[in-house]
């Protein structure tokens, strides 16, 4: 694997190194623009994190950045008494929906290597979905502009473009998520203290299958300021061992503007595009080559396979065909109806507008990659356009094809 690759996969993973100068210089924009940085009253810096449980189900593990990511920051909070009745995620909810801008601060621990994090991202209007973002990663800078993600790697001197936004945070860390995680079957919110200062906090704990494998997380709150303060997640469903990912710092303000989002490389830096490909298809997600997942493609071109395989997905989605959802799309089989039923009903999809040709190929360990574009209509009219990626296997039934899942996602919506 080219160091290229391996660094872009760190950045989709929120591995990214804190940075001073970039701290800095987000700050000094921030200030400019006359911009308020929420604090809990427990200090001025916040931690919390990505809590992705949805998201890490959603996600493509190669295509959105937090794949595991988690925080830790108080290793031993003492949970001792069901949370009181003062507090209630729905309060949470309500605190974060005025804020559109986040820094996180922290790292991630792979294979024995701690990698630190720095982060900058706004939300668009909806405050469910990320507008723009920019992270640090060593030599390596991640930055978005009109629907895409641009990665510079200094030591290569080259910037890889990729359509979408695939920085990550889908959904981004905020109302919906944390609706989301209310509903989740292990749910459960304790109170207890912070053994540094004191204060009370509000745990909640949950838990759910992704597509990398089981995952669990522990989200504080504080109990004032209903502001989330830190969040941790394992690879295991209770919470065993050593988290895999933290963060130390996160702010929250109530916009960024785009100069403390913005990057720009060295003049004459070349632009290529990204290759397209995704991680251990049939080990992540051994569904990917069960001839029983997806169509035959079989006396269709590539184009006409994914058009006809994505049209079906839509399709289904809109009739609330779950099963059928499941059967074209593996890494949805551990959704239950329920949940994808919230799902339907928070995106509110009324018309498969248009489904676009391949933008782009690739390959994985079980063939052919293509990525296509698709506009679909939502309740009130908006039109938003998602990227996909379709998996083309070989196999004793002749040639098929499968729904990798999402590329990002894009948010040009337009009427």
């Amino acid at each position: 694997m080219k160091k290229t690759d391996e660094i872009s996969q760190i950045i989709r993973q929120i591995r990214v190194p804190a940075s001073s100068n970039l701290d800095e210089r987000i700050h000094h924009e921030i200030d400019h623009a006359v911009l308020s940085a929420a604090t809990a009253p427990a200090g001025p810096e916040l931690t919390f994190g990505e809590m992705f449980a949805l998201f890490l189900k959603r996600r493509s593990a190669r295509y959105t950045l937090a794949t595991t990511l988690g925080l830790a920051v108080l290793v031993a909070l003492f949970l001792i008494r069901p949370a009181p009745s003062a507090w209630a995620m729905e309060q949470a909810v309500e605190a974060l929906k005025k804020y559109k801008g986040l820094q996180f601060t922290g790292y991630v621990t792979r294979d024995g290597k701690t990698i630190p994090i720095d982060l900058w991202a706004r939300s668009d209007v909806t405050g469910d979905s990320v507008e723009a973002g920019l992270a640090k990663a060593g030599d390596i800078t991640v930055w978005t502009r009109d629907n895409k993600t641009y990665t510079y790697d200094q030591a290569e001197k080259v910037v890889y473009v990729e359509p979408g936004i695939t920085l990550g945070l889908d959904p981004w860390p905020g109302p919906k998520l944390l609706t989301l995680l209310n509903k989740m079957k292990d749910y459960q919110a304790l109170e207890g203290d912070d053994p540094a200062t004191g204060r009370p906090r509000v745990v909640v704990t949950c838990s759910t299958d992704s597509m990398g494998g089981p995952e669990s997380f522990r989200m504080e709150f504080d109990v004032r300021s209903k502001l989330l303060v830190s969040v941790k997640t394992w690879g295991n469903f209770r919470q065993e061992g050593a988290p895999e990912a933290a963060f130390e710092k996160v702010l929250f303000f109530e916009n960024l503007p785009d100069s403390a989002l913005d990057f720009q490389p060295p003049a004459g830096t070349p632009f290529t595009n990204m290759p397209l490909t995704i991680p251990d298809a049939g080990t992540r997600l051994p569904a990917l080559s069960d001839p029983n997942c997806g169509i035959s493609a079989e006396g269709m071109t590539r184009e006409q396979a994914c058009q006809k395989i994505l049209g079906e997905l839509w399709e289904a989605q809109l009739h609330t065909n779950f099963a059928r959802v499941r059967q074209l799309l593996p890494y949805a089989a551990n959704w239950s109806d329920d949940f994808m039923l919230a799902e339907c009903n928070r995106e509110a999809m009324v018309q498969v507008v248009k489904i676009g040709g391949i933008e782009k190929t690739g390959s994985s360990n079980l063939g052919p990659l293509a990525l296509v574009p698709g506009w679909l209509r939502y309740q009130g009219g908006s039109v938003v356009e998602v990227w996909m990626i379709v998996q083309f296997r070989e196999t004793d039934h002749g040639t098929s094809c499968v729904i990798f899942g999402p590329h990002g996602y894009a948010l040009n919506a337009k009427g």
